[in-house]
């Protein structure tokens, strides 16, 4: 297409440094694609590439063709073995904060906008309404006093959003924690992101220890501590970032993430089962599970596959649907409407099956589409399978 192939073309070229015919290429490929939003024209890649992480976006100011490139999240290995990972990674000490339920949001500023990019690289318009009433005083704060440069990252937990929805107590309907501050595209020390944090009035994600690398155990039973609480997993980090963190989950959410996946089998089961019954295999070694441990979590396991799958089934067979539904909160018809037309944009039409206004809230109860039910469908017209 001409209009993505010329000066998108020459941007694209000069932010993350390929020859300009591969530039064209890679606009015209699905390596990348075209967004807009509020005069923000942007590029987001939808692999690595170049150099440059999954997710990173180009925004371009329409009215200038100023643009600005905010690199993707980095990706952060999994530990399975937390007795091998952590001596041989780490040089000294560790510190280990709460991996939350969420999903990763970046915030930054651009041309006078505070705005949410997704993991994925798109500006979120929901994320974005949300993190500006909640938060803008304290974002414009925090940006002011380290540089519009910077890149806030963190977890956007809670109930009312339309990725990752769990219950935390302390951030029950939407929040923001931060875990990560990027300057000149380096995070900051630990210690140095979470006072700037506290001193401009945001939330850190909850920190549970500094450790010896060597006392593994302890990091450990950290974790099994958060796993009686029902909360995801950790993050070990140098306090100084002189290596990459890590990531450890809790079989507490290595079972509930099979659960939920497996009640729409063909969108997400099949891409959830084997990693994470991959780490509870390690984890029964690691942790030494007994034989009547282990036969508990097989039974779990197993009930996380089935269960949710024929109980879908039966939905589709009684209601003839199956689909997603989730509450979302809003302050204007504008941004529910953004946010609406943003999601069809990617291939997920979202259809309002309720709406209720009151104290300046639009409560509005949303539908997402799955791909299952089609599944469905044809398995119960020809009782063939899909898959083989």
């Amino acid at each position: 297409m001409e209009g993505r192939g010329g000066d998108l073309a020459k941007i694209l070229s000069d932010a993350i440094g390929v020859p300009l015919a591969r530039a064209r290429s890679l606009l015209e490929s699905k390596s990348t694609r075209v967004m807009r939003y509020r005069g923000i024209r942007y590029i987001t890649l939808r692999r690595d590439l170049a150099g440059h992480y999954e997710g990173t976006a180009i925004l371009i100011d329409e009215a200038t063709g100023e643009y600005r490139v905010v690199e993707g999240y980095p990706h952060i290995k999994r530990v399975l073995l937390l007795s091998k990972a952590v001596p041989q990674h780490f040089i000294d000490e560790v510190i280990v904060e709460e991996k939350m339920d969420g999903h990763n949001v970046r915030v930054i500023m651009f041309k006078g906008m505070i705005l949410a990019l997704t993991r994925g690289g798109y500006i979120c318009p929901y994320t974005t309404h949300k993190l500006n009433h909640k938060y803008r005083r304290q974002v414009e704060s925090l940006l002011d006093d380290l540089g519009h440069d910077a890149v806030i990252a963190g977890e956007v937990v809670g109930m009312e959003n339309p990725y990752t929805r769990y219950h935390y107590p302390e951030a029950p309907h939407w929040d923001y924690f931060v875990f990560d501050i990027f300057k000149d595209g380096i995070p900051l020390p630990v210690a140095s992101r979470r006072e700037l944090v506290d001193k401009h009035g945001l939330r850190n994600v909850p920190v549970h220890g500094r450790y010896r690398k060597e006392d593994w155990q302890s990091i450990l039973e950290t974790a099994r501590s958060l796993e009686d609480l029902g909360r995801e997993g950790i993050i070990l980090k140098d306090p100084l970032y002189r290596v990459e963190p890590l990531k450890y989950t809790t079989s507490y959410i290595n079972v509930r993430d099979i659960k939920e996946g497996m009640l729409y089998p063909f969108d997400e089961g099949h891409t959830f089962i084997f990693p994470r019954v991959l780490r509870q295999m390690f984890k029964a070694i690691e942790e030494e599970w007994s034989e009547d441990e282990l036969k508990r979590q097989a039974a779990l396991l197993g009930e996380a596959i089935l269960l949710p799958a024929v109980e879908g089934i039966r939905r589709f067979m009684a209601e003839g649907k199956l689909a997603e539904e989730f509450t979302l909160t809003f302050h204007s018809l504008e941004a529910l409407e953004e946010f609406l037309s943003y999601s069809a944009s990617l291939g997920v039409p979202l259809t309002i099956i309720s709406m209720n206004r009151g104290d300046g809230i639009i409560k509005v109860r949303v539908q997402k589409p799955k791909r299952t039910p089609d599944y469905y469908k044809r398995i119960l017209r020809t009782g063939l399978s899909p898959l083989d």
